[in-house]
């Protein structure tokens, strides 16, 4: 039963690699980094970094991979858009249907609405891999097996 969980979680987490990538820190340690785009990107970017990690092992020659470390990256951006200015005119003699009115607009002043303010989440990740060859690690809970990551259809 738990290979068949396995097998299942490692085809989830090898849908689309595009924003990861990998670095050799030594023969055997790497540091994987991804970054999304939104708040909706979080899921998308661990499956990015371990399946960046099982390809990176399995073409480094390596078997299995350990995450020793894993790093949240996510950061907010507070952005501002400078509210619209809208100039108001005077009205034609006897007319006032068109035009703004009230304290705030005076006859040929212009009026800018507040700007507005968004804040917008971006994801991102770092983890540092050790990576084993067949027979230097037993398989165990926490230890990834990037031949059959690999090997597993993405969804």
């Amino acid at each position: 039963m738990r290979k068949v969980i396995a097998a299942l979680a490692c085809a989830v987490l090898l849908a689309g690699c595009a924003s990861a990538s990998g670095t050799m820190l030594s023969g055997d340690t790497a540091l994987i980094s991804a970054e999304g785009n939104g708040a909706s990107d979080r899921d998308k970017i661990i499956r990015d970094v371990l399946a960046e990690a099982a390809r990176l092992t399995s073409a480094q020659g390596y078997r299995y991979f350990v995450v020793l470390t894993a790093d949240d990256l996510t950061r907010t951006e507070t952005l501002k858009r400078p509210g619209p200015t809208f100039y108001n005119q005077s009205p034609a003699p006897g007319r006032t249907f068109g035009t703004l009115s009230g304290r705030l607009f005076q006859p040929d002043s212009p009026y800018t609405t507040p700007d507005l303010t968004v804040e917008r989440v971006i994801p991102a990740l770092d983890i540092m891999i050790r990576m084993y060859r067949e027979g230097e690690i037993e398989p165990a809970e926490g230890v990834f097996d990037a031949t059959a990551m690999l090997s597993s259809p993405s969804p």
